[in-house]
């Protein structure tokens, strides 16, 4: 029985339904293995401790991650399975923004263990970085005034925001980096596995059966 760990919740991408993991990337991860015959289970795991659980081997893999060069020394990656991107979430009454240079000694908060941490304090050592554990914690560290502004994933952020905090955020039209999201093994580790998922992937894409799973979600 393959183990896929993923984040939860994590919306559109990923989230826990009725008790069932489900999710435009789950879904198109859970088709991909039907089609490669094999039998797996899905893993709920915190943002913070997905990789740890890898590394531990407590999951086999992970059904999608920041592929981001920082991640690279620690992971092997498919081909995209959807390219997303980072946003900045910055308080109702501010205008919105899709460029960090706008955050200039200002706070931007972001979970450690996500892609943008690492992007952020390399590209905008100008802009003072917040730790946090999830993207919740990074929204009400905002709302509290203890950050100016949340870099999160676009779409994930858009769905928190709008649900949990609807009216508190100045929501972002679009990223202010592209961040490829793909399946992801233990580097050096299960490099069949990744072969299989990478090819059943592009013939999932070819035959309108990636395409047909992001319709669903995203309403197109």
């Amino acid at each position: 029985m393959l183990r896929i760990g993923h984040d939860a919740p994590f919306e559109p991408f990923a989230m826990v339904e009725n008790g069932q993991s489900t999710g435009l990337i789950l879904d198109i991860v859970a088709a991909a293995m039907k089609r490669m015959k094999r039998d797996f289970a899905f893993v709920v795991l915190k943002l913070d401790e997905s990789e740890g659980a890898l590394a531990a081997g407590t999951v086999d893999a992970l059904a999608f991650k920041g592929d981001t060069a920082e991640r690279r020394a620690r992971l092997d990656f498919s081909q995209p399975i959807v390219v997303s991107g980072g946003a900045l979430f910055p308080r109702a009454g501010m205008p919105p923004s899709k460029s960090l240079k706008d955050f200039a000694s200002k706070t931007v908060v972001t979970p450690r263990r996500g892609p943008l941490f690492a992007q952020i304090a390399k590209a905008a050592p100008e802009v003072k970085l917040l730790e946090s554990t999830s993207y919740a914690e990074s929204l009400e560290l905002v709302i509290a005034g203890k950050a100016d502004a949340a870099a999160l994933n676009l779409q994930a952020g858009l769905r928190m925001a709008r649900k949990s905090y609807p009216g508190k955020f100045a929501l972002p039209s679009e990223p202010y980096i592209a961040v490829p999201l793909a399946f992801a093994v233990a580097k050096g580790k299960n490099a069949a596995l990744l072969k299989a998922f990478d090819a059943t992937l592009v013939a999932m894409k070819a035959d309108g059966a990636v395409k047909a799973i992001e319709d669903r979600w995203l309403g197109r």
